[in-house]
């Protein structure tokens, strides 16, 4: 039986391709705190925990009330983040929110934690979604999931996958990012040594499957949106704006304050 879910935003403003990406502005809350409150609406998030190596973003987040973990600026990985920020906190199973989605569904996160609560031998569970055409199959910072017939992942790939030599359906999805742990075994997770596939792939999850160890696929309807870039906030703001769920959620969140 699962006790308590918590989960963990992991953000850092050093980004390569959006500096200060967690902080921007999008209709009047910086984008961290879209994200931490959307998980807050999830039901069976009992609470809601940025993990950040960088004092901006706790001051931040202190200040509109909610609670900010400091880790190490040393992580490679958000999952590495989470664990260690999880040594402080006290929960069952965490849930690892991407920083960069403020457009994040709550009813994805009661997917991704939904499970734990009904079989006792699931380590880990990653959230899926639909690959929307050709273009998605064939980008490769699309990170590709291929499931079984019990709905596991065999396999995570950038690339095109399957080759098709045959026509036919394959149960091949987009790999969201959004992803849930037993507490105890995201300890166990970051400390098993690097994998081959791992590393070629620059897939973190693979490490798991090339250990031996089951993760469960879950499949989302909607579409998540990640913020990789400053020009992507436009887009962000007019869906919060013109879709009725999405304008919702904001007027949701921002009764938060």
């Amino acid at each position: 039986m699962v006790e308590k879910v918590i989960a963990v935003v992991p953000a850092r403003m050093a980004s390569s391709r959006f500096p200060g990406k967690p902080l921007v502005d999008i209709a009047g809350l910086p984008m961290i705190e879209h994200v931490r409150r959307r998980a807050l609406l999830a039901e069976g998030v009992d609470e809601a925990v940025v993990a950040t190596c960088d004092q901006e973003i706790a001051d931040v987040v202190d200040a509109a009330g909610g609670k900010a973990v400091m880790t190490s600026d040393q992580h490679e990985r958000s999952t590495e983040r989470v664990a260690e920020a999880m040594l402080s906190l006290d929960g069952d199973v965490v849930v690892v929110v991407q920083g960069d989605e403020p457009l994040l569904l709550p009813g994805d996160l009661e997917l991704v934690a939904r499970p734990f609560g009904k079989a006792d031998e699931i380590e880990s569970v990653s959230l899926l979604s639909t690959l929307e055409g050709e273009a998605d199959f064939f980008n490769p910072n699309i990170v590709k999931a291929a499931c079984n017939q019990s709905g596991y992942i065999m396999y995570y790939s950038r690339a095109a996958i399957p080759y098709v030599q045959k026509e036919g359906a394959c149960p091949i999805y987009r790999e969201t990012g959004i992803r849930a742990f037993r507490a105890d075994f995201l300890q166990r997770y970051v400390n098993l040594p690097e994998t081959p596939f791992e590393i070629v792939e620059s897939i973190d999850m693979m490490r798991l499957l090339e250990h031996g160890h089951r993760v469960m696929g879950v499949v989302t309807e909607g579409v998540t949106f990640g913020v990789d870039h400053a020009n992507e906030v436009d887009n962000i703001i007019s869906i919060l704006e013109s879709d009725p769920i999405q304008s919702d959620l904001l007027d949701k969140i921002r009764a938060c304050d």
